[in-house]
């Protein structure tokens, strides 16, 4: 097996994940559901096979694989492997943080694996208490939350329940994430036409997620609906509606949500929604895109790379190409 990528890099500030394979139950302490995170992909350095290029934008790139024989999965790679520096305001006025993509989506979706986790198998004496039917206050959110947390499903049930209190949402069908894991940059196919943006050009590898495959379906409003609801309740917030980051009423890209009090998190955008008004199309793909594919190898043999998980070494500048400096072309 690949070693992990970051053991032997000079990265200091790292994503919230644990080493950890993710199978079994995740932890759920207050602590915790606070701060959590992603475990790591259970194939992590198995043999990537690359079958088509899905998407990007500006976390990154995505790509239909299999890893280590197993089922298609989608292969989500990010641009950036370091947090970005703080930039200086206007007028010297303090300095900007921008996000961190890869940050935000592993605390979204290592958050909504404890939820799930806790709703569709805790014990009948450890349930989640109820929940405020309509959380209004960062008070309510983070007190709706505490409610999964060890120690609240293991103290004694409170004598009074929260005003117009309801029992755990059911969990919709949310899209699978299956852990973290790295992949070197010149194992990435080159696609075409091709696609850039800025990476750390001092490391040679990235950080990836690996997600369940959703087919390209219209939206169906019962299961938008059932997302829409359970986001609320949970208190994330959320991005306006974006057709191709939803599949069949699912939501297959994670950084449209914030966890509560996460970077990026504002109270205005936790609300009820209604997915006839939400999904103003129910299209799942934007018509304008232009198609992408990965490209032909050598003598016009259609190309089915493979590759490694994991990189044996871990400033941000623009890259040329997938392995040298300049603009990064996948």
């Amino acid at each position: 097996m690949a070693g992990l990528a970051f053991e032997n890099s000079n990265l200091t500030d790292l994503p919230p994940i644990e080493n950890e394979i993710l199978e079994g139950a995740p932890s759920s302490t207050w602590r915790d559901l606070r701060n959590p995170k992603l475990r790591r992909f259970p194939r992590h350095g198995a043999e990537i096979t690359w079958l088509d290029f899905l998407g990007h934008g500006i976390a990154g790139l995505v790509f239909k694989v299999t890893i280590g024989g197993g089922d298609p999965v989608a292969l989500k790679i990010f641009w950036r492997a370091r947090r970005p520096k703080p930039r200086p305001r206007p007028n010297d006025d303090g300095f900007i943080q921008d996000e961190w993509p890869f940050e935000d989506e592993c605390r979204n979706v290592a958050l909504l694996e404890k939820l799930k986790w806790i709703i569709t198998t805790a014990d009948a004496d450890r349930r989640p208490l109820p929940i405020l039917r309509r959380p209004k206050t960062a008070h309510d959110i983070a007190a709706n939350l505490r409610g999964f947390s060890d120690e609240a499903r293991d103290s004694p049930r409170p004598t009074r329940p929260p005003d117009d209190p309801i029992p755990m949402p059911p969990v919709p069908a949310l899209t699978e994430c299956y852990g973290w894991t790295t992949v070197r940059r010149d194992a990435i196919p080159r696609v075409s036409p091709p696609v850039s943006d800025y990476v750390d050009a001092d490391i040679d590898w990235h950080w990836a997620l690996v997600y369940e495959l959703v087919p390209g379906a219209p939206q169906d409003l019962a299961v938008g609906q059932a997302h829409l609801d359970f986001f609320y309740a949970m208190g994330f917030a959320m991005e306006a509606y974006k057709p191709d980051n939803w599949r069949g009423g699912r939501l297959v890209d994670f950084n449209d949500v914030s966890a509560p009090f996460s970077t990026g998190w504002r109270l205005s955008a936790v609300a009820v929604r209604d997915a006839r008004a939400w999904f103003w199309t129910l299209g799942f793909e934007d018509e304008r895109r232009v198609k992408r594919r990965i490209v032909t190898g050598v003598g016009g043999r259609a190309v089915r790379r493979t590759g490694r998980e994991g990189g044996s070494v871990p400033a941000s500048v623009a890259v040329d190409n997938i392995q040298g400096a300049g603009k990064f072309k996948a």
